[in-house]
């Protein structure tokens, strides 16, 4: 009877364990970006980086992906935020642009919520809260480099700045320029304009005449591949310079020849990273590519999405438990994860990766295979350096 009754009991912890495990939900990840309106390219290209990395990972099943499109709106970016705290979810990805990029991290940090944007630049995303985090570098290092370069490598002692009056990431990272250049010496006039801006006659007709070595374009492709040609038809000839919201094919595609020799700084791809990582984003990019046959863009905007998706499910394997608290313990203590981006450590940071590389690239339209364009990585820049 003994023996009979261990066996039964062995036979129904069995079961039981069986049955939780068959039972076993797979964590949930929110997604929320721009997969419709200005920046939608960009944040296809980070959707698919994202959806890539999760199907090279062994343990894909184990996370499940709920996707929102914000559609370019803050209203939108808020209401996927919302939804996201409704059902309950471990961490969200995205948006990529801080004014979308802010207002969702408001809400997720008071409901406990991992954030972590992709690519929103502006230092003050991570200062909302434990909770929050990003991918990517910030403007304070890349506005103050491309100054840099503008002033010691162009030889410019005077700028014209276009920056997006409405936009936390343009205004914030014109003034970053802004404030270098001038400390280097050189002189600046800034131009404001709003989003969805099509005529930019005004603008141009205030700097008529005004002396200028460079042009600082802190906004996005939507406008500018409108005010490129524009500045270009009105005389304007001096070397552009812009920044990781011009690695999107609106740029060249709409603004065409306006965009030869423009050049930008971007999330560092596998021409401008270390060795080691350059090797693992070029291994990444092949995974990519028969994922995803027919994508135009693969750039920074797809590694910064691959590797939020990557320590995100390092530290849900990683975590005391289950729980956003804990996995954002875990998250916290990522040191030297070997991404496609590049190693990433949030140890003793704000939630901004210590070390992140930025590259300068050029466009050349069209490019010399005779293709429509292509951008040429020019070298890169390590913020721990």
């Amino acid at each position: 009877m003994r023996k009979f009754t261990l066996s039964f009991v062995a036979v129904v912890m069995g079961l039981a364990l069986f049955a939780g495990s068959a039972t076993a939900q797979p964590t949930s990840i929110g997604v929320n970006l721009e997969l419709s309106g200005r920046f939608a390219v960009i944040g296809t290209s980070t959707l698919q980086g994202i959806e890539a990395a999760l199907a090279q990972m062994p343990d894909a099943s184990s996370f499940t992906l709920s996707i929102c499109d914000n559609a370019t709106t803050v209203e939108g970016s808020v209401a996927c935020a919302n939804r996201f705290v409704d059902e309950g979810v471990v961490a969200v990805l995205g948006p990529i642009s801080t004014s979308m990029a802010i207002p969702a991290a408001e809400v997720l940090q008071a409901a406990g919520i991992i954030k972590l944007s992709t690519s929103s630049t502006n230092p003050a995303t991570t200062q909302i809260g434990e909770y929050v985090f990003r991918m990517a570098y910030t403007d304070d290092f890349q506005g103050r480099v491309a100054a840099r370069y503008a002033y010691n490598d162009l030889s410019a002692q005077s700028a014209i700045v276009f920056r997006q009056q409405d936009d936390d990431y343009s205004f914030g990272l014109a003034g970053f320029f802004v404030e270098e250049f001038q400390a280097l010496g050189g002189a600046t006039i800034v131009v404001d304009y709003v989003s969805n801006t099509v005529d930019f006659s005004a603008q141009i007709n205030d700097i008529l005449g005004e002396p200028a070595d460079v042009i600082y374009y802190s906004g996005f492709c939507a406008e500018g591949a409108t005010l490129m040609p524009a500045l270009r038809a009105a005389g304007f000839s001096q070397q552009i310079l812009g920044a990781d919201a011009s690695d999107d094919s609106q740029c060249p595609v709409g603004g065409g020849a306006a965009f030869d020799g423009y050049i930008f700084t971007g999330f560092g791809g596998p021409e401008v990273l270390s060795d080691a990582a350059a090797a693992r984003a070029i291994e990444f990019r092949t995974f990519f590519n028969v994922q995803n046959p027919d994508a135009t863009d693969f750039n920074g905007f797809t590694l910064a999405g691959a590797d939020s998706m990557n320590v995100i499910a390092e530290a849900v394997r990683t975590a005391a438990g289950s729980s956003a608290a804990e996995v954002r313990d875990a998250l916290q203590a990522i040191d030297g994860y070997a991404g496609v981006s590049g190693e990433i450590t949030y140890a003793g940071t704000d939630g901004t990766p210590a070390d992140r590389t930025i590259g300068f690239f050029q466009y050349l339209v069209p490019a010399p295979d005779g293709s429509e364009w292509t951008a040429v990585p020019q070298f890169g820049l390590s913020t721990a350096e």
